[in-house]
């Protein structure tokens, strides 16, 4: 093979893989679950005060019901949110560009008077920036 055939063969070649990659595309996946946590609101509840009602009314139904067989009586109420972004090239996803925000918040009721509660958020905080501006939460 001369060097203006294995020239032409390169040229031919990239433009395939070129093509390739063309057609497998880049593109966005959001991927959200649950419903945000109004931080304002965790604000809000106060231990020994806040009523069963007044969560509900604040938050919504929440994710999950949990009894506690140590405290009888006692209830967890459980709400989740979590948004994850990510970057596909083709149907490989670019761990590098993905993007997590989790929200969690758990709310601990007996005799229908939140007792305990505790709120956590981990991840990229700017993600709730950006979700708060679009939702409006």
């Amino acid at each position: 093979m001369n060097i203006k055939s294995a020239k032409i063969f390169f040229l031919v070649l990239s433009a395939v893989m070129l093509s390739g990659f063309a057609l497998t595309g880049c593109a966005t996946t959001r991927n959200m679950q649950g419903k945000p946590i109004v931080s304002a609101n965790v604000g809000k509840i106060i231990n020994g005060t806040t009523t069963e009602p007044q969560i509900v009314s604040m938050f919504g139904p929440p994710y999950s019901i949990e009894k506690n067989p140590l405290s009888p009586g006692a209830v967890t109420y459980k709400y989740r949110f979590k948004y994850r972004k990510y970057v596909h090239l083709g149907n490989e996803i670019l761990t590098a560009s993905t993007k997590k925000y989790k929200e969690k918040l758990d709310v601990v009721i007996k005799n229908g008077i939140v007792i305990s509660h505790s709120f956590t958020t981990t991840g990229n905080t700017s993600l709730k920036k950006i979700l708060k501006k679009h939702n409006n939460y």
